[in-house]
C-alpha cells in the first residue's frame, strides 16, 4: 500500500509543469471522528494471548502477585469500548474546471483506544467490607488509517470572497492495528493479535487491511488573495473497515479539517480580480 502512496503522491508533481494554470494544490489538517463498530477488537478478550493469558502468564504473574498483595482476578472487561477523536492530516490536488473541481486527498488518520479493565482484590480483612476492592487497570489501542479520497466538488453558492461547496468521492482505506496493551503498576504489557492466514510475525501482531467507500460533507472557502484561499471542510464517509473475515463491518466516519490551498487556476485568479 505503502508504494502506491508513493506512486500517487509523485503525481501532482508530474502534473504540475503540464497545467499549473488548472490546479489547486493544499494541505489539511483537523479532527477524525471513527465510529465504534471495529473497537472491541481492543476490548482485551478477542485474541488468543489476551488480558487472560497475561495475568495467567508464569513469568509475568509474580510481578502481578507482589503489586496486587492479596488475591486477586479479573472482574469485568470494557462493554461499550469506543474510539477517542483522533489526529488526521492530508494533501490535496485538484483541477478546476469552472464550478467544479476533480480532485484527489490523501488522508492519514491516528486513532486510540483508551479504556479500563476491572480488578477484584480479595482484602476484605483489611477494608472490613463485604465486597473486595475494585482496582481500574488501563487498557489502550493505537490504529492507523489512511485514506484515499477521489470525487469532484460543486459550487453551490459564492458571493465576493466566500463559497460554499460539497464534495461527493470515493474512497480507498488502509487500517491497521499498531499497538494493543494493558497498563499495570506503569509498566505497559502487549496483548498479541494473531492471525493463522497472515504469513509473517509482523502482521500477525499488526492485523488489518482495506475497505472501500464513499462520502460527501461541506465545504466553506475564503478567499485571501488570488493566490490562496483558506477552507473550513467537514466530510461524512461511509466506509468498510476490514481487519478480518470476521470483522469487516460498514460505517460512518467523520472529519472535521481546516485545510490551506494554493490557487494556481486561470478560473480562481479572473474570479478575485
Amino acid at each position: 500500500m505503502r508504494k502506491i502512496y508513493y506512486l500517487l503522491l509523485l503525481v501532482p508533481f508530474l502534473s504540475l509543469g503540464q497545467q499549473k494554470s488548472e490546479l489547486v494544490l493544499g494541505i489539511n489538517g483537523g479532527g477524525y471522528l471513527a465510529n465504534k463498530n471495529t473497537a472491541l477488537i481492543y476490548g482485551g478478550n478477542n485474541t488468543s494471548y489476551n488480558v487472560f493469558s497475561i495475568f495467567n502468564n508464569n513469568t509475568i504473574k509474580p510481578t502481578f502477585d507482589q503489586f496486587f498483595q492479596y488475591p486477586y482476578s479479573i472482574y469485568d472487561l470494557p462493554s461499550d469500548i469506543k474510539y477517542s477523536i483522533g489526529t488526521e492530516i492530508g494533501f490535496h490536488l485538484g483541477k478546476q474546471k469552472r464550478k467544479t473541481k476533480y480532485y484527489i486527498d490523501f488522508n492519514f488518520a491516528d486513532i486510540n483506544i483508551q479504556d479500563f479493565i476491572t480488578i477484584a482484590i480479595e482484602n476484605q480483612s483489611v477494608t472490613q467490607s463485604l465486597e473486595p476492592e475494585y482496582y481500574p487497570v488501563s487498557i489502550n489501542g493505537k490504529e492507523k488509517r489512511n485514506m484515499i479520497n477521489l470525487g469532484f466538488i460543486k459550487t453551490i453558492y459564492e458571493e465576493s470572497n466566500l463559497s460554499i461547496l460539497s464534495p461527493f468521492f470515493i474512497q480507498l482505506l488502509e487500517l491497521r492495528l499498531k499497538e494493543n496493551y494493558i497498563v499495570v503498576n506503569n509498566q505497559q504489557y502487549n496483548i498479541i493479535h494473531n492471525s493463522s492466514n497472515q504469513p509473517n510475525q509482523n502482521q500477525v501482531n499488526s492485523p488489518g487491511g482495506y475497505g472501500l467507500g464513499f462520502g460527501s460533507g461541506l465545504l466553506f472557502n475564503y478567499f485571501v488573495n488570488k493566490d490562496l484561499s483558506i477552507e473550513f471542510g467537514y466530510h461524512f464517509q461511509f466506509s468498510k473497515t476490514n481487519f478480518s473475515e470476521q470483522l469487516n463491518p460498514w460505517g460512518a466516519q467523520q472529519s472535521l479539517f481546516t485545510r490551506i490551498i494554493v490557487n494556481g487556476s486561470k478560473y480562481l485568479s479572473k474570479l478575485n480580480n
